[in-house]
């Protein structure tokens, strides 16, 4: 699957976009990886999340939306997502975990992608403008 030169960990990410000067080049992809499996070892998963878990998530939404104008900067970011995605009722996004259970990342990028499309053969993408 095609993925973006520079990678870089979740968690990183995070911390990156709080430095004083911005650390990625403007209009340069980049790759942000592991989401999808810190998620669910952090019990953030619509069967297992509780309160804890809640706060978490829109803790890294709000993080992700305080660098929104500097990331809105950047070219695309890459999420690679190893289960499923599943886009459900109001459009929200969440990737299968297990058959009974989703990884809910609407909470973390918002409702409503502007598109779907098959980035590789097998291989499903949907893109969210401005939803932070």
């Amino acid at each position: 699957m095609p993925t973006a030169p520079e990678q870089i960990a979740f968690i990183d990410f995070l911390r990156e976009i709080e430095q004083t000067s911005f650390p990625f080049t403007r209009l340069r992809p980049v790759c942000v990886t592991g989401l999808d499996e810190l998620l669910v070892t952090l019990g953030c998963t619509d069967r297992r999340a509780g309160a804890k878990e809640l706060a978490l998530m829109q803790g890294y939404k709000s993080r992700l939306r305080h660098a929104a104008v500097e990331i809105g900067r950047l070219a695309d970011i890459h999420v690679p997502v190893a289960y499923d995605l599943v886009l459900g009722g109001e459009s929200r996004l969440s990737a299968r975990h297990t058959p009974q259970d989703l990884v809910p990342l609407w909470r973390i990028f918002g409702l409503n992608p502007t598109n779907r499309g098959e980035i590789a053969r097998g291989h499903i993408a949907y893109h969210f403008g401005e939803t932070l």
